[in-house]
């Protein structure tokens, strides 16, 4: 698999002229341009910067609440050249191509390519480059505006009455309850806050650097097909009735059904639910304005990052939908302790603050599922989920206008050699808020959902970083095992 990929890639770069770039000097010549002190790595992660071309990445497993037991990897293949490059002490890597597959027991798959290359061709421009296939049988949907903040509600199927319910446990168990109709026919409520989804995404992203690095202006386009199919009317894959008996049942009209006949989607100016396996087609330009003074970009030890992004469709873009949506963020990093022989031990502060609005007379609802980042591919998930608000299931809370604030005290325990390889071994306390609100003329402090938790890191020569979350919130606890700081 590894020479697979190695020769995938090389085979790709030479078709794109990048092989004679990635060509290793004998000497290190003097950069081609001004970049920034501050944008120098520390000396310490320098020393340890693995040189050349590597492949990380795990095979893993990991259980989702939602969607059950799932097992998959990532593979990264890394180009760092070496330290007579001028760019080694810049940037994390020259060349880096990311590939993921998942698949897990409900029936979701996740296909996903990347490629990103900082000053490629020694030049002051970035490349960004996407693919992400995905099927979930299982999206959620939870409701749409600021009501979403509320408890949880809904029928008590054993008692016919309307309650709330604190636990999401609870109240998942009470919709696979199945009860008959007059007829005699068991009709249940399982996929209620479910849907079938089918998604296509393909980005093709140029960054240019000024002020030294300091300063990004970032376009591109966006490629994005979908489609949705409801549960409404099939049968439910697991049913059970009052005495804990397993039968068929069928599902009644979910959320998002009702949530559009009653005319909440209306109010928002939403589309994009066709309830079919055709696609519809999301046609975006996007652009961001990035002050970027981290010193390292997968693991920063300090430095901030400010953000303006937005995200532009139209019908003259042969796209089926008509909106913008921007987000504006903050990020801010400061080592507070350094400790060990060679002071590479640190205990550094981590926050970040997020705005995102999505306005327009023809919005694709998944839209609200995420806020536009254009610094990451796919933006954030929002409101809960393994980027956002950890304790709380994903798209809990959605609204078009969305605040998010994470912040994180990430340790740097121990560090240790093993096959050639550098890691680092580290503990993260978080804690995670946020809110939606139906339009920023209704902002207010009130109703924030916060949700407290911790973390394991694993830094594996320093570009990758495995994470291990648990958070836990007022509706339940959730783990999450994936690659990178959630920022």
């Amino acid at each position: 698999m590894r020479k697979f990929l190695f020769l995938f890639t090389t085979l790709l770069f030479a078709m794109a002229g990048i092989a004679q770039e990635t060509a290793q000097d004998t000497t290190k010549p003097a950069l081609l341009f001004f970049i920034d002190p501050m944008k120098r790595m520390p000396d310490f992660e320098i020393d340890v910067k693995k040189e050349g071309t590597f492949v990380t990445g795990l095979p893993r497993a990991e259980f989702d609440p939602i969607r059950g037991f799932g097992v998959g990897g990532d593979v990264f293949l890394f180009f760092n050249k070496d330290k007579n490059d001028p760019f080694f002490e810049y940037t994390p890597y020259r060349h880096r191509v990311k590939g993921q597959f998942f698949i897990f027991q409900n029936g979701r798959v996740r296909y996903e390519m990347n490629y990103d290359a900082p000053y490629i061709f020694n030049s002051k421009w970035r490349l960004r480059v996407d693919a992400v296939l995905w099927e979930d049988p299982n999206a959620q949907y939870w409701g749409m505006g600021s009501n979403t903040l509320n408890p949880l509600s809904f029928v008590d199927q054993r008692t016919g009455q309307l309650r709330t319910w604190d636990k999401v446990d609870d109240y998942e168990e009470n919709l696979g309850l199945a009860v008959q109709d007059e007829d005699g026919n068991y009709l249940t409520n399982f996929h209620e806050n479910h849907m079938l989804q089918r998604e296509q995404l393909y980005n093709l992203l140029g960054e240019r650097i000024f002020m030294g690095g300091k300063l990004r202006f970032m376009f591109g386009y966006e490629a994005l097909f979908t489609s949705f199919q409801s549960y409404g009317g099939k049968v439910a894959e697991e049913a059970f009735n009052l005495d804990g008996e397993e039968v068929d049942a069928v599902n009644t009209k979910t959320s998002v059904e009702r949530d559009i006949a009653d005319g909440i989607w209306e109010q928002y100016n939403l589309g994009g639910f066709n309830n079919s396996t055709d696609y519809l087609f999301t046609s975006m330009l996007a652009a961001a304005l990035i002050y970027d003074t981290r010193d390292f970009e997968p693991d920063p030890s300090k430095g901030v990052f400010f953000e303006y992004s937005h995200e532009y469709s139209a019908p003259w873009l042969a796209s089926n939908f008509d909106f913008n949506k921007f987000m504006i963020q903050g990020q801010y990093f400061k080592t507070l302790a350094r400790w060990g022989e060679n002071k590479t031990n640190r205990l550094t502060f981590a926050g970040m603050a997020s705005f995102g609005y999505v306005f327009g007379p023809n919005i694709n609802f998944i839209e609200m599922w995420d806020l536009s980042s254009q610094a990451e591919a796919g933006g954030i998930m929002v409101l809960g989920g393994d980027r956002s608000i950890r304790g709380f299931r994903e798209a809990r809370f959605m609204a078009p206008t969305v605040g998010l604030i994470n912040l994180e005290l990430r340790t740097r325990l121990y560090e240790f050699d093993a096959l050639k390889q550098h890691f680092s071994l580290g503990l993260t306390p978080f804690y995670d808020a946020g809110t939606v609100w139906d339009s920023p003329s209704k902002m207010t402090f009130a109703n924030w959902k916060g949700a407290p938790g911790i973390g394991g890191r694993l830094g594996w020569n320093q570009s990758t970083i495995l994470r291990l979350d648990f958070a836990r919130s007022s509706e339940g606890s959730q783990v999450f095992f994936g690659f990178s700081h959630i920022f």
